[in-house]
């Protein structure tokens, strides 16, 4: 089997592979969203069909009780390459310069939702596999492939089929390069627990002018109640942040601003944790603050979302030799070593049964993930379908 062919392949059809990109993210798969979901299915049809024209075997959807699963290739196979096909609201549109689901071509770049996270990373590995069939028939090792539709809400469902898979190693790209032109293994993760709070007062809202000062106000005390969580001694920040916990508050909402006292207030935590910490003694650690702190005439209920743990994976091994010669094909270079401050929820599951994994990610630091403007390099695009091409090659031996 010749890598010099399959890396040709994939230099002439490069034109090809980026409008795979472009024609995936024109898919607005917002998994958070209900009113999307019909998208998100949309954009698992698609996959199925561009996984098929790539030669692959047993491509199809599955269905988990949430957004579909997209699976090809072997089912035994040794390894196991993950993504995920659904993306992130886009936000304020006029933060955008241009729609986020109409990807626009700006010189190197393609900017638009999910183009970097993840449905060009995702695709490296697609365009690798074809790159392969097409040239030799067959794989260089057997792979099977498996793209989430549910990453960006916590892979609620997904845990189940991954749980019943027992490959030699999972091969992600959902990371970032370390710099430009500088492939990057990512070694660990911070874990997370999603939360929501919900602080009730009045059974109604009240006239500010009649009660103001004379009821309890949910959206002050929840406001006061998030401040003083964020000096907790198990959420203070380390002086690292990519290996220390961190809370977020990523929605806050109270009233209309209307003349009156909201009767509730609303506030989505995001809790990133550190080496050691597990989610489940977190969130004990969070509940009990809130049922010790709360003011009298405010109650408070909260429900988890989602939950993850902190990950620090192998920085040598079988599976790193082989990616690190990968990137020198791919890159010209070896890839750093970095660490990430995000969380991919599969990657704690596979690392607690033993399997090893491979972070590989092909994309640049500012490549605005989960933000207004989001883009992907197609220089490291590029390269990264080299990368993928070659890292297939490399395992094999």
């Amino acid at each position: 089997m010749s890598l010099a062919r399959a890396l040709g392949y994939a230099a002439r059809h490069r034109r090809r592979f980026v409008q795979d990109v472009a024609d995936l993210a024109a898919i607005p798969s917002v998994s958070a969203d209900p009113a999307h979901r019909a998208d998100v299915r949309r954009a698992a049809v698609w996959l199925t069909g561009r996984l098929r024209r790539a030669g692959l075997t047993g491509a199809r959807m599955v269905c988990t009780g949430g957004h579909p699963l997209v699976v090809a290739g072997d089912r035994h196979a040794r390894v196991l390459v993950y993504g995920h096909y659904d993306v992130q609201p886009p936000g304020p549109l006029r933060e955008w310069d241009s729609p986020p689901f109409h990807p626009t071509r700006v010189g190197d770049l393609l900017v638009g939702r999910g183009t970097s996270d993840n449905k060009g990373q995702l695709l490296t590995h697609v365009a690798a596999a074809e790159s392969w069939l097409r040239t030799a028939g067959r794989l260089p090792v057997s792979v099977r492939y498996v793209f989430d539709g549910e990453e960006e809400i916590g892979s609620v469902h997904t845990a189940g089929f991954l749980d019943r898979t027992r490959p030699d190693l999972v091969v992600i790209s959902d990371t970032r390069m370390a710099a430009p032109d500088v492939p990057a293994l990512t070694i660990s993760l911070r874990g997370t627990v999603k939360l929501t709070v919900l602080a009730r007062g009045a059974d109604t809202d009240l006239h500010a002018g009649s009660y103001g000062g004379a009821v309890a106000q949910p959206a002050l005390e929840l406001s006061r109640l998030l401040a003083a969580l964020g000096e907790h001694p198990v959420l203070r920040p380390a002086r690292d942040h990519t290996r220390g916990p961190a809370l977020t508050v990523t929605a806050l909402r109270a009233g209309t601003g209307a003349g009156v006292v909201p009767a509730r207030a609303f506030a989505a935590l995001d809790i990133r944790l550190g080496a050691g910490q597990r989610p489940e003694a977190v969130e004990r650690e969070v509940r009990r603050f809130f049922r010790e702190r709360t003011r009298s005439g405010v109650r408070i209920t909260l429900r988890r979302k989602a939950s993850a743990v902190p990950v620090t994976l192998d920085t040598d091994g079988w599976a790193v030799r082989a990616a690190v010669r990968a990137c020198r094909r791919g890159f010209g270079r070896s890839p750093a070593l970095t660490r990430s401050g995000g969380t991919i929820p599969v990657v704690g599951r596979f690392a607690e049964r033993g399997i090893p994994v491979l972070l590989l990610g092909f994309a640049l630091p500012d490549d605005r993930m989960h933000a207004p403007n989001e883009r992907l390099s197609l220089r490291a695009f590029a390269r990264g379908v080299d990368t993928a091409t070659a890292l297939l090659h490399e395992l094999a031996s």
